[in-house]
């Protein structure tokens, strides 16, 4: 493929995936190539390069006869997705606790200032990049480059339902308190109870959300989330 190809394949891949991850493009919609290569005034090849792409990553699936459809959600998909992340990121949270790199923990401290910054302000895009940034640190203090993409598909799959249900009231306050706690032992070396709060708080977010899908959100909806 030249670089052309590849360039535009580029574009037509990180446009579809905004427009997914932002409601752009709703849960069960369906879209085609020749209607992405027109918005963006490129050709078919690597509008359908960019679909392969998304549907490897979860967020496309393509039914025959049918063409490729935006992803939905359901209760179940929601649990896989948690049941995965408090394995993996327990483990993270064990294995950053194990970190002697005084510039990783000092950032992490910071990282954590400035959640906490956000959630007084109910900044809720702050406290997203905030969010983002910490587990950044929290990964790069494990070493394990392999979990940090995983975890950053299982967030993608995700994002949507994330957007609404931080800005919920206190929610920001409530996470950051829990971080904090995550930090205090990772930063005392004490593996287990890190792996132990980190757990425990992704519990807490998984049960949050679903109770909110399900007395909300599923009741007035026909294609999932």
């Amino acid at each position: 493929m030249n670089n052309v190809n590849l360039t535009n394949q580029q574009q037509a891949y990180e446009f579809i995936k905004t427009q997914i991850m932002t409601l752009g493009f709703k849960p069960g919609e369906y879209i085609t190539d020749t209607q992405i290569a027109s918005q963006l005034n490129i050709s078919r090849t690597p509008v359908r390069e960019a679909f392969y792409r998304l549907e490897k990553e979860g967020l496309l699936i393509y039914e025959a006869r049918r063409g490729w459809m935006i992803y939905t959600l359901s209760l179940e998909n929601i649990n896989d997705i948690f049941d995965i992340k408090e394995v993996i990121e327990g483990m993270v949270a064990r294995k950053a606790a194990d970190c002697q790199d005084e510039r990783l923990r000092n950032a992490l401290r910071e990282a954590l200032e400035k959640m906490e910054a956000a959630a007084r302000e109910q900044n809720a895009d702050a406290w997203l990049e905030a969010d983002k940034h910490l587990h950044d640190i929290l990964f790069q203090m494990a070493g394990n480059e392999l979990a940090s993409r995983i975890v950053a598909n299982l967030n993608d799959q995700w994002h949507r339902v994330r957007l609404g249900f931080v800005a919920l009231q206190g929610r920001t306050i409530r996470s950051a308190d829990e971080h904090r706690s995550i930090i205090e032992s990772i930063l005392a070396g004490d593996g287990e109870e890190a792996e132990r709060r980190m757990k425990a708080h992704l519990n807490k977010v998984r049960s949050e959300l679903v109770h909110l899908l399900v007395t909300m959100v599923l009741p007035f909806v026909q294609k999932g989330i």
